[in-house]
């Protein structure tokens, strides 16, 4: 039942291919027809040459049995290369364009909870099973239906050798569905091991920089060895019993034919039946003994179409993966003022966040200080919406956050982070990612700003620098100095600095604080700090004690009157 729901649900997918899809079925059911009709002239011919019939009667024979093997091969061909052609591609881009719409807008606490691999084998090893089964599925139904012919034609032959036919097929069909109901669980868990081992072995192809460095290839190469050999023997399991099932069919199968041999010569021998019709039901036993392996691979089709299918609709449900959630107020001129009204915020129950009250005020430049784990990431994260509140009110521009739309958030926040992702494309390319319409001139005025721009032009191919996986030809530096062009060029009102320098030398470091500096009249700007010298010129400098904020004011003002800022200032100095 579970098996239909998922079958129907999909068919979304295939709606506007029923034309290409009614074509190919044509082209299977004519290679069915070739195939049925094919071992009827091969028996007349066999019977004519060892009866000695007349040459030109031979040769006819020949001709058409030749004749049939070609088209067979011409239809089996053209089936194929039209599927490939017409059919393939469209399905894989139309599933895969679902999934990766529907990861797009999942909360980020999905990507906390779930690996790469998860993702990965969603987009790229589910949907390449479907596409695969669905060819495969269409073409051994055509056969199966083709063998159901082979049968009732041999009943016609004689219903005794008919019935021997039938029992076989029956008593093999009983034992491969015992198999295939204790490889579906088998397979589904082999499926599951393969989303966790594909993502260990990513994260190791990224780290093997680090790998490398700290000298411990040995540990990580014996690691991807035992998870690849973990997840082989997975699979080796259920290949193991389904062989030893398909021996015991071949046992059978054996002495089936022997039987029909002996059967089908003794009713040659009283007349009951001709040779050559004998010979039609020799010929067609391969045919209708193979109605098992279509039927095991038809099933083994849907069982990955839908185990596939299942995986993807999962990762779509809401129940399961939770969406973003936006409301549909726009504000089109935006000013940058935050207010959280008692807010709490936890992880997994944890709260993180107690009845805060912050209200930041627009192109206003304030700092957020605290020892770890005090809650300061948390509010950025709050910020750009990357949780929800669990209560209380978040305010943007007086609106609640949870009442504003996606395009008013995420065009008008931006965050920088200790380690900004950059992709492996141009620096240009990089830039023009927020911005795909920019012209040179802003390109140009954004790394000005963010100090980016005389280092630039110091490289060989400017702005059409390739700059690697990751921005790995870069320092931390210029990652985040582009970083900042990129979000300067965005145009958001709210920029969040997520402890940006905290990873920098202190001259690298004092050159992005002058970057920050430059734009800090023109926007809203939080600074989640390490390093308290980085933030000696905010204008209000906010100290966070597990999850509440304890004290406010400038940096001169906290050290004079905070213990708790003057020992992490005092500790910070010390350590420098």
């Amino acid at each position: 039942m579970k098996n239909k729901k998922i079958i129907k649900k999909s068919l979304i997918f295939f709606k506007d291919l029923k034309f290409k899809l009614l074509i190919l079925l044509l082209l299977q059911i004519l290679i069915g027809i070739v195939s049925f009709t094919t071992p009827i002239f091969e028996a007349r011919l066999i019977e004519a040459i060892t009866t000695f019939k007349l040459f030109k009667t031979i040769l006819v024979l020949a001709v058409i049995y030749l004749s049939l093997e070609l088209l067979y091969l011409f239809l089996s061909k053209t089936s194929v290369v039209y599927y490939l052609k017409n059919i393939k591609s469209k399905i894989l881009f139309s599933i895969r364009k679902y999934v990766i719409d529907n990861i797009f807008e999942l909360e980020t606490v999905n990507f906390d909870k779930n690996t790469t691999g998860y993702f990965e084998e969603r987009i790229i090893g589910d949907t390449n099973i479907i596409a695969k089964t669905l060819n495969s599925a269409i073409q051994r139904i055509v056969e199966m239906i083709t063998r159901i012919g082979v049968v009732i034609y041999i009943f016609f032959i004689n219903w005794i050798i008919g019935l021997i036919f039938l029992f076989i097929i029956v008593i093999t069909a009983l034992l491969k569905n015992k198999v295939d109901v204790k490889n579906k669980e088998n397979l589904k868990i082999a499926r599951q091991n393969d989303d966790t081992t594909y993502s260990f072995i990513t994260e190791t192809i990224r780290g093997i920089r680090d790998i490398k460095l700290l000298n411990f290839k040995r540990y990580a190469k014996k690691e991807v060895m035992d998870k690849l050999d973990e997840n082989n023997n997975k699979y080796n399991e259920f290949q193991i019993y389904d062989y030893k099932t398909w021996n015991h069919i071949n046992y059978i199968i054996i002495i089936g034919t022997v039987l029909i041999i002996i059967i089908g010569f003794k009713f040659v021998s009283l007349g009951l039946m001709s040779l050559a019709d004998l010979m039609v039901i020799y010929l067609y036993r391969v045919y209708v003994f193979s109605f098992m392996d279509l039927y095991s691979v038809v099933k083994d089709c849907i069982r990955d179409y839908t185990l596939s299918f299942e995986r993807i609709f999962d990762l779509c449900d809401d129940k399961k993966h939770q969406k973003d959630k936006f409301g549909n107020i726009h504000i089109d001129d935006f000013k940058g003022k935050i207010e959280f009204r008692n807010v709490t915020f936890g992880y997994s129950k944890k709260e993180v966040i107690k009845d805060l009250n912050l209200i930041i005020k627009p192109k206003e430049t304030i700092a957020l200080v605290g020892s770890s784990g005090s809650g300061k990431t948390t509010l950025l994260n709050l910020i750009t919406k990357s949780y929800d509140i669990d209560s209380g009110e978040l305010l943007l521009d007086n609106k609640n956050i949870n009442d504003l739309d996606e395009k008013t958030i995420r065009e008008n926040i931006s965050i920088i982070t200790q380690n900004p992702y950059i992709f492996n494309m141009s620096i240009e390319d990089n830039l023009k990612l927020v911005k795909p319409s920019a012209t040179k001139k802003e390109i140009e005025e954004v790394c000005k700003i963010a100090k980016f721009y005389d280092y630039v032009m110091s490289l060989p191919d400017k702005f059409n620098t390739i700059i690697g996986e990751g921005g790995i030809n870069l320092s931390g530096g210029q990652r985040q100095r582009l970083a900042i062009a990129r979000t300067l060029l965005k145009g958001a009102k709210i920029l969040l600095f997520d402890e940006a320098t905290s990873a920098l030398d202190n001259i690298t470091q004092k050159e992005i604080q002058e970057s920050i500096d430059n734009i800090s009249s023109d926007y809203t700007i939080i600074i989640v700090a390490h390093r308290l010298s980085t933030i000696i010129n905010c204008e209000k400098i906010y100290l966070l004690d597990n999850g509440k904020i304890i004290d406010n004011g400038t940096h001169q003002e906290l050290l004079k009157r905070n213990k708790k800022y003057k020992e992490l200032y005092n500790l910070e100095s010390k350590d420098n």
